[in-house]
């Protein structure tokens, strides 16, 4: 039985009512030509299964959670509880997938079954971005175990095969359901695992020790610029507690225009990019509603520090920047953003890649699932000011086109959870020559995501004019 982390426990103790926490998306597939329905695409899932561990393993807890609970493969694991047949209401447009994904994410996963689920969606229309003919996968998993590189690594275990790759092999599957431990085998599993948490813990304490004389040093050097914001942002209307309803929003643009837009501003990078138009679409958002505050929002940008694939889990770090959204002028926030994430990503590095999951270590467990859960019975996020406005998060996604079972994917969309005091997050995927961007948020702190997504778009618009004339 693999034990969780202390970070991926984190997740599993922040889930409330209002905040499930699962990250998700939606895949746009056209359907091919010839017999292509929800059968065969459930037996082609149901052939891959074995390909990534996530598909068939459950937690199971320790009496009062005295411990960290544990994975094991679940003996009863049936794929009809996981994978769905669903259908759009008519038209099935843009209006229709919306509620419909609103909905599906707003409900948390069964935590007594392996933490995914799959729906099979038909009857949709004309969305914008997508050839017609299209069905949609709409998907989540539990961040307790999977981060976003995760989440695509068990995306490309479900995919067919590049061409010309050895045809599957059933017998591969050698997958072993276990015994579902009784009450004091968990008790003994959670002692066993209470003698080595100081070690554990110590480990993770040594490892940040070194990281902060690396910051340090990294400080004193004065080759980077100390970032800016690091331990407050100001208030704006998504850094309140959250309720359960949730609201997704997404666009698309041209991937080489974003290349474009950085080979022409030298030493930008795609993320500085996508990061100054996020940042233009919230100043613009914020302006609208009145709302921008006298200081600049500061956003938190994921980091992974994945080794293998296939693992589950979550393996990240993270930087702070300021968004620079007092500044009017999008081509100048561009070049600061960039100016930032040189200086964020040094003293990440300095204090080390694993410092996030490390420090979650050091944490009691007990100590870790009250403070979890007080912080959102209390909506804590209600009285104090928030360490970063919003998370952005960026998956790069695979260069060359995906099937399943004979079926093309034509792009997708991305989401995470939001939770008190992160009532929005921004979640940006590509895939061949597309880069989609969505919002995901609570709709009663966020509820008018076309306003963003229009300031998105203009904002896209007014930095690809400023750059053609450079």
């Amino acid at each position: 039985m693999e034990k969780l982390s202390g970070l991926d426990a984190t997740f599993l103790y922040s889930e409330e009512s209002g905040t499930p926490m699962h990250v998700g998306g939606v895949q746009f597939y056209l359907r091919p030509d010839g017999e292509f329905d929800f059968e065969h695409m459930r037996e082609t899932i149901r052939s891959r299964l074995h390909l990534s561990n996530v598909f068939r393993r459950r937690l199971v807890h320790a009496p009062m959670d005295v411990g960290r609970p544990r994975w094991i493969e679940d003996p009863d694991f049936n794929l009809d509880f996981h994978v769905r047949h669903e259908e759009l209401r008519p038209p099935g447009g843009s209006v229709e997938l919306r509620d419909y994904i609103s909905r599906f994410f707003s409900i948390p996963l069964d935590m007594e079954r392996p933490l995914w689920a799959l729906n099979f969606v038909e009857g949709v229309g004309e969305i914008d971005g997508f050839p017609p003919g299209c069905f949609v996968l709409v998907y989540k998993v539990h961040h307790s175990a999977v981060d976003g590189m995760a989440t695509l690594d068990m995306l490309n275990a479900l995919a067919d095969p590049p061409a010309g790759a050895p045809a599957e092999d059933a017998s591969a599957d050698t997958w072993h359901p276990d015994e579902v431990p009784g009450k004091l085998g968990m008790l003994w599993q959670s002692y066993l695992g209470a003698l080595r948490e100081p070690v554990e813990a110590a480990r993770a304490v040594t490892d940040i020790v070194v990281g902060g004389a690396r910051l340090g040093r990294e400080l004193l050097s004065g080759e980077h610029q100390r970032p800016k914001a690091r331990l407050t942002a100001p208030r704006t209307p998504f850094n309140a507690s959250v309720s359960a309803n949730r609201v997704l929003g997404a666009t698309t643009f041209p991937l080489g225009q974003i290349k474009k837009m950085k080979y022409k501003v030298p030493g930008t990078t795609i993320n500085d990019v996508v990061l100054s138009l996020c940042a233009g679409a919230l100043r613009r958002y914020l302006f609208e509603i009145g709302e921008l505050p006298d200081d600049s929002l500061v956003g938190m940008v994921p980091i992974a520090v994945r080794d293998t694939v296939n693992d589950g889990g979550n393996r990240i770090s993270a930087m702070t920047l300021s968004l620079e959204t007092t500044e009017a002028d999008p081509l100048r926030r561009l070049h600061l953003i960039h100016e930032h994430t040189l200086d964020s990503k040094a003293y990440s590095q300095a204090l080390g890649a694993r410092t996030l999951t490390d420090s979650a270590e050091v944490v009691p467990f007990g100590l870790g699932v009250a403070a979890a859960r007080l912080y959102t019975r209390l909506h804590v996020a209600d009285y104090l000011r928030p360490l970063f406005n919003i998370i952005l998060t960026n998956v790069p996604g695979p260069r060359e086109t995906k099937y399943l079972g004979g079926a093309e994917l034509q792009g997708s969309y991305g989401m995470a959870p939001v939770l008190d005091g992160l009532g929005a997050i921004i979640v940006i995927t590509s895939y061949v020559d597309k880069l989609h961007i969505s919002i995901f948020a609570c709709r009663d702190l966020l509820p008018d995501v076309d306003l963003f997504l229009d300031g998105l778009k203009l904002e896209y618009q007014e930095l690809s004019q400023l750059i053609d004339e450079l």
